[in-house]
């Protein structure tokens, strides 16, 4: 059984308590507009190029047998790789000498995931840390997931699970009695809106998160908080309503960012926000973060900024 992770990262003190190892599956049925890891999103592999890197020799060209790398030696980012014609062989990544095109997931098997988790096995203990599966949306890739979450259950590692909610609920009712703490996003409580930001209903979300609240399992929901899309108090009331109506009483806020824009031109894609202040680094910004974290602490809710 293998899993296409993207990213697995030691050492980290965020999603979830204590010194934590995170683990990125590829895929996520959401489409947000402000995606931060673009490269989550496909349930494939990616291939990035960073035009800063290359050193214009041509290599990837001779190597490439679908004839998808342009000629130009100077192509920028956006124009580099045929991408629809592109079949992800890896050839080109292959022979680049200077690591400016990347192939981005790898295939691993529970095995050599649970190698690398239990690496950190000491610092769990002391920290009362653990293991995060995150993405996209792991419950995509459910069947390596479940697996992951029993085999770090089996070792006594607090295990997270990071969903966006569509998924099928019995993906859920399988994976409980492996899970110590959801992390569970919600994005707007306005079905129509929610549709414009990711591309889906939120429906299913709300449903499974009801659903999942009655498990008595540990939840904290995770806000991000996107200027001009789902700041306003009226959808943070309902959000906090909602939070007290099924008895989370823990919330995380995420602040925007534009730490990932860049990431989108190294995929060949567009981006849609460059136009948004970040919200931490920024006066403005600030004050949507203390706007957010009054209202919800006035519904007597406990709150993290970062999470």
């Amino acid at each position: 059984m293998n899993g296409l992770i993207f990213n697995i990262q030691r050492y980290s003190i965020h999603d979830g308590p204590g010194i934590r190892t995170l683990v990125f599956l590829k895929g996520c049925p959401l489409n947000c507009v402000w995606c931060c890891n673009p490269e989550s999103q496909s349930s494939q592999q990616d291939i990035e190029f960073i035009s800063s890197l290359c050193v214009q020799c041509g290599e990837c060209i001779a190597a490439c047998s679908n004839n998808v790398i342009n000629l130009d030696l100077y192509a920028d980012e956006r124009t580099k790789i045929f991408r629809s014609s592109c079949n992800l062989c890896g050839d080109c990544v292959s022979v680049c000498r200077s690591g400016a095109l990347k192939l981005i997931g790898d295939w691993y098997s529970i095995d050599e995931t649970m190698a690398i988790i239990l690496k950190d096995e000491s610092y769990y203990r002391r920290s009362n840390g653990g293991v995060t599966i995150s993405g996209g949306e792991p419950m995509l890739q459910f069947e390596f997931t479940l697996e992951l979450a029993k085999r770090c259950f089996a070792q006594n590692l607090h295990t997270a699970i990071e969903t966006c909610g569509v998924v099928n609920w019995d993906y859920y009712r399988q994976i409980i009695p492996f899970t110590d703490l959801f992390l569970f996003d919600i994005k707007h409580m306005d079905d129509d809106i929610h549709k414009r930001m990711t591309g889906v209903s939120n429906k299913r979300i709300l449903k499974n998160l009801r659903k999942l609240s009655e498990s008595r399992k540990q939840i904290i929901l995770r806000i991000p908080l996107i200027p001009e899309r789902n700041v306003d108090e009226e959808n943070l009331h309902l959000i906090a309503n909602l939070a007290n109506e099924i008895k989370i009483d823990q919330v995380h806020l995420m602040p925007f960012h534009q730490l990932g824009k860049n990431k989108y031109a190294h995929l060949g894609r567009d981006y849609s926000l460059p136009h948004l202040i970040d919200l931490q680094s920024t006066k403005e910004g600030q004050s949507i973060i203390q706007n957010a974290k009054a209202i919800l602490k006035n519904a007597d809710l406990t709150i993290l900024v970062g999470g």
